[in-house]
């Protein structure tokens, strides 16, 4: 194992460039649009790459895109590299994709199912969202359900009917919360094909609260981030000063950390490979 961390946050950043170019080929080849966001996104414009403390690659899709994306995975047959999210393993809690390098290993404190847990990069989709209050609120009832069903117990929020509905909702049966998780992401992705209308990424629902422009994907560029060029959104500032207020200014040097704090990192061997 290794022990530096420098050479270790160095490490990961070099195998998620290896994840993101077989992402990018595949996007271009397709004609799936993508952007940097969050940290990456930051670090593209105010480092022309890595944060150098960030230890993932975040990038988001329009929900068409994104589904395009899952159905020709398959085809580029990358015995390398695995295609992970709720669908690939009932286990995995998280409603967005993780595209992982094949003999490494991420291991996370909150990692207690049985996927791979490889070094990787993040996929978001990015859903419309209405004008109108009422289908405003049944499309956040609606993510609130499906992080629900997602990571299987309740968020944590201090309100007693919340928690007693998220109880009953996490003990009705297994039949009842397929029909109903089918209905949310309905809910959810219901307004995708109106281009008028903003977009949000339904991650957390923290998140929803944020909203990016209508036509937000019809403007990417291709930016420099550590050697290599991926896309981003012509119009980052708007962007990332909704999300971070200045963002140009660096955090305190003890707020300068991982993001995911890992337990085990390692280059050349899958988690099962390792020795206890």
């Amino acid at each position: 194992m290794i022990s530096d961390k420098l050479t270790i946050i160095q490490g990961v950043q070099q195998i998620e460039l290896e994840i993101m170019d077989i992402v990018h080929k595949i996007c271009v080849e397709n004609h799936i649009r993508y952007s940097l966001i969050y940290g990456s996104l930051i670090g593209a414009v105010r480092h022309n790459g890595f944060i150098p403390w960030d230890d993932d690659i975040d990038i988001c899709m329009p929900r068409e895109d994104y589904v395009k994306f899952l159905k020709v995975w398959s085809a580029y047959k990358l015995k390398d590299y695995i295609l992970q999210n709720k669908k690939t393993n009932c286990d995995f809690t998280q409603n967005f994709t993780k595209v992982r390098k094949y003999n490494t290993t991420f291991l996370q404190e909150d990692d207690t199912g049985e996927y791979h847990k490889g070094i990787f990069v993040d996929i978001f989709a990015a859903d419309r969202v209405p004008e109108r209050s009422v289908q405003k609120m049944v499309q956040k009832i609606s993510v609130a359900i499906d992080l629900l069903y997602t990571k299987e117990h309740g968020s944590g929020i201090p309100n007693p009917i919340i928690s007693m509905t998220e109880n009953f909702l996490l003990h009705i049966p297994r039949k009842c919360q397929v029909v109903l998780k089918k209905w949310v992401c309905k809910n959810i992705m219901k307004f995708d094909n109106k281009n008028v209308l903003k977009y949000m990424i339904a991650c957390t629902l923290e998140e929803v609260k944020n909203l990016y422009s209508a036509d937000v994907f019809e403007n990417l560029v291709l930016c420099e981030f550590s050697g290599r060029e991926y896309y981003r959104f012509r119009d980052y500032d708007s962007c990332l000063s909704m999300l971070y207020g200045d963002y140009m200014q660096l955090p305190p040097e003890n707020e300068r950390t991982w993001k995911h704090t890992p337990i085990i990192v390692d280059f050349y061997k899958n988690i099962s490979e390792l020795d206890n």
